[in-house]
């Protein structure tokens, strides 16, 4: 249980929503809205000794519930920033595929994976059948821990990790025979995408009514409250950087699309780089904000603001830097102060070192501290 807010608290949070709904207006927030990502639910990046043995065990969700409390309070003692605490049901990335028939492998100290490819032919797509959520795979888990979440705190609830229709099907029949069936048998393709949409959409739904989130709001995409009027989903498309932007818009956009307008809008986060979806995810309907772990590539980052100016929030975040100062002095100089967010991820184990990321033991603590002060010493005092 989180401990007692007091009016602090709450006009703290308040004031964090209304400079990230700002954001999303376009409108100009002195500095821009800012969050030190150090409340992670998933363990990666985490030093093994400070991760639960049965952080995803059946009968735990006591111990996830107390080691992410742990770290929003930690958080909040340590800074006044915008972001809005919230409990989320962590299962890695393969719950829809569990449903659906893949192993997935619970590693010690790990994320839950998923083990491989479950069709190998074009007509398997034909034998999918919709997942009863109470019933197959990861679901029925994720479930529980989103009725205990509500039962044991008044934080919010997220819905579990959500990845996007393409990354489901890239699950479910690898990503070399995806690509190579977008030439020989897009029919199928298309298929695969229709039904991968369509079970996202119903398990998002099921995940809201137990949460008691409204359709159209409610979403949390990445540590950042999604403000209302912005859509109630958010999705990761993570896979985007591979394909061409023609193989893009034929066999993604359409059903990225069908999710957000299911929802009245969401968000979409991708890590590295993909110049070449730009314009692509301009042509996205219902699509209101990019969360880019953009891992130093500063000018793809300039390019997607221009493009994006008064129609898309951007929502930037790395793991924080080794060169903390070069990294924030680079960004924030090309970086408008219009529809933006900064985030950046302390974690102990990972840092971006120019454009990749590197395993580097750190204190998280002061390297967030370390980031806090640079960015604000380069953006200005907070509102």
């Amino acid at each position: 249980m989180l401990r007692p807010l007091d009016h602090a608290d709450v006009d703290r949070f308040a004031r964090a929503r209304a400079r990230v709904g700002r954001a999303y207006r376009f409108e100009a927030v002195e500095p821009l809205p800012i969050v030190i990502q150090d409340m992670n639910y998933s363990i990666t990046g985490e030093e093994p000794d400070s991760i639960p043995d049965d952080y995803f065990g059946e009968a735990s969700f006591g111990t996830m519930v107390d080691y992410q409390v742990r770290k929003i309070e930690a958080h909040l003692d340590r800074y006044d920033d915008d972001y809005v605490p919230y409990l989320f049901p962590w299962y890695g990335t393969g719950v829809v595929p569990s449903a659906l028939g893949c192993d997935i492998v619970f590693q010690p100290k790990d994320e839950p994976a998923v083990r491989g490819a479950i069709i190998g032919q074009p007509e398997g797509i034909r034998g999918l059948v919709p997942p009863d959520p109470y019933r197959d795979g990861l679901m029925p888990r994720v479930l529980r821990c989103i009725d205990y979440m509500r039962a044991h705190s008044d934080l919010p609830v997220s819905v579990t990790d959500c990845q996007g229709p393409f990354n489901i099907a890239l699950n479910l029949v690898g990503v070399e025979a995806i690509s190579l069936w977008m030439y020989d048998y897009p029919t199928a393709v298309h298929e695969l995408m229709d039904f991968c949409t369509t079970v996202l959409i119903d398990w998002v739904r099921v995940q809201k009514q137990h949460a008691g989130q409204p359709l159209e709001s409610g979403a949390f995409p990445h540590f950042t409250v999604l403000p209302e009027g912005f859509g109630g989903v958010w999705i990761s498309d993570d896979d985007c950087t591979i394909l061409s932007p023609h193989l893009y818009r034929q066999f993604v956009v359409p059903y990225n699309s069908r999710v957000f307008r299911a929802f009245g809008g969401g968000t979409l986060h991708y890590c590295g780089s993909a110049p070449q979806q730009l314009e692509n995810f301009l042509a996205t309907d219902g699509l209101t904000g990019i969360n880019n772990w953009c891992m130093g590539d500063f000018a793809q980052v300039f390019r997607a603001q221009q493009l994006f100016d008064g129609r898309i929030t951007l929502m930037l975040s790395d793991f924080t830097a080794l060169d903390v100062r070069g990294y924030f002095t680079e960004l924030l100089a090309g970086l408008r102060r219009t529809g933006t967010i900064l985030g950046t991820c302390p974690a102990p184990t990972i840092a971006t070192v120019g454009h990749r990321t590197q395993t580097h033991h750190r204190d998280p603590a002061a390297v967030g501290a370390e980031a806090w002060d640079v960015i604000h010493e380069l953006l200005g005092s907070p509102d």
